[in-house]
């Protein structure tokens, strides 16, 4: 029996796509790269670490209501702040009891760092407890500026990083809550008299 040149040709090129989808299946079905995920796992602790860090502080903010004169509504915005920040402490937490490469406590920040944001949080903490009024007001304000963009952005890379669906989702739904308390203490900066 002879086979036609084509039917050969025909017979080649199934072949060969065979092999190529063959190919292709063994590359999905690879196991995952350990040092992408090493990595991974790394910059999602760090990010995780620095966020655990600054939700420990945040969700005590209103704390300083105590002692200071303040509107009510900046008042509901600083309370709204410390609870999302409990709650988000309290679900890191959670995060890391159900996974054991989650690692809260790997914020790998070289020591002159360490330094720096420990003056500055010196500085911050005189600025708000020597000032009243809308000068306590403007000062607190501005800490919660800066601390709600830098959280929204840890948590946004500790999602990014994450392989867990679940933990994505609890990443990206902290990121979208203190995206939005950022924008409401943006609001209230552009209201203050004088702005």
């Amino acid at each position: 029996m002879t086979i036609s040149p084509l039917v050969k040709r025909l017979l080649m090129l199934c072949f060969g796509a065979g092999l190529v989808c063959g190919h292709a299946n063994a590359q999905k079905s690879a196991p995952p790269n350990p040092a992408i995920d090493k990595n991974k796992i790394e910059v999602r602790n760090n990010a995780a670490s620095l966020l655990a860090d600054l939700l420990g502080d945040d969700k005590n903010v209103s704390k300083i209501l105590i002692i200071k004169r303040n509107s009510a509504e900046l008042g509901r915005l600083i309370k709204a702040i410390s609870k999302t920040a409990g709650n988000g402490a309290e679900q890191l937490e959670t995060l890391a009891k159900n996974d054991s490469t989650l690692n809260l406590h790997a914020l790998q920040l070289p020591p002159r760092e360490i330094a720096a944001r420990a003056a500055m949080s010196k500085t911050r903490e005189h600025e708000l407890l020597f000032s009243s009024g809308e000068k306590f007001e403007l000062n607190l304000l501005l800490t919660q500026t800066t601390a709600l963009d830098y959280g929204s952005h840890l948590a946004k890379i500790a999602a990014e990083n994450s392989s867990s669906p679940e933990q994505q989702r609890r990443f990206h739904s902290l990121e979208v809550a203190l995206n939005s308390l950022l924008q409401q203490v943006i609001a209230k900066l552009r209201a203050l008299p004088g702005k």
